[in-house]
């Protein structure tokens, strides 16, 4: 079985995405929770309002619309 972690981000300034291919789930585990952390610091944590965040155990997102910030992590099975 292969795994896949797909990654989005956008800002007003730009965006970025990337494709991750895995060969075993422990390799596509840790680069799903590498990337969800890359988007939990994404949040200001001096103002942590306006954000919507889901957490669940195959996808990662966060939206902050009046800043124009989204991004999300998902772990696909091939």
């Amino acid at each position: 079985m292969k795994y896949r972690v797909v990654f989005e981000y956008q800002t007003e300034d730009g965006a970025m995405s990337d494709v991750y291919n895995c060969k075993d789930e422990q390799a596509a585990s840790d680069k799903f929770a590498e990337l969800c952390d890359m988007l939990e610091h994404s949040i200001d944590p001096t103002d942590p309002t306006g954000w919507e965040v889901v957490d669940e155990p195959d996808l990662y997102s966060v939206i902050n619309r009046e800043e124009g910030i989204c991004g999300y992590v998902r772990l696909l099975e091939d």
